[in-house]
């Protein structure tokens, strides 16, 4: 969870667009970094406050190929393009260009990250095994050791 707020957020920006104060200057104002400072105001001035609320997606590769043809095309870095769509960190997209670089559009597919299965171990029951006679004669067994003790 993010340490400031959608409100913090939402006031930084104002500090900053508003009142004309300097990245640095709001920074310190609002106890955050000024890298934070510049990436809620580049996606409050491109999607407005939704772009300010966390958001927990998963990415169809479609979408990451999108991100990173716009890229390519226009020669946007990767924080503008984590700004254009929305992609709340810009390392996400930056493990994207280096995922695809070294395996192509395959490894953009997502994994499997489950464990394994714990595979049941068999319960023996032995008295399921045991005809109707072989019961009866280990109960009377088992009544004389009671009565002997």
């Amino acid at each position: 969870m993010s340490r400031h707020t959608f409100e913090d957020k939402l006031k930084a920006i104002n500090l900053y667009l508003n009142k004309r104060n300097s990245y640095r200057e709001t920074a310190k104002l609002m106890s955050a970094t000024k890298s934070d400072i510049i990436k809620w105001v580049a996606l409050y001035q491109k999607h407005g406050e939704k772009g300010l609320q966390p958001t927990y997606t998963n990415y169809s590769v479609k979408f990451k190929m999108d991100v990173l043809t716009y890229m390519e095309k226009t020669g946007a870095s990767i924080r503008e393009a984590s700004y254009v769509f929305n992609i709340p960190s810009y390392s996400t997209v930056a493990k994207w260009k280096r995922t695809f670089e070294e395996q192509g559009k395959d490894g953009l597919f997502p994994k499997k990250r489950s464990r394994p299965k714990m595979k049941k171990k068999p319960t023996k029951n032995l008295d399921t095994d045991k005809t109707n006679e072989e019961l009866l004669k280990e109960n009377e067994y088992l009544r004389m050791e009671i009565a002997y003790l």
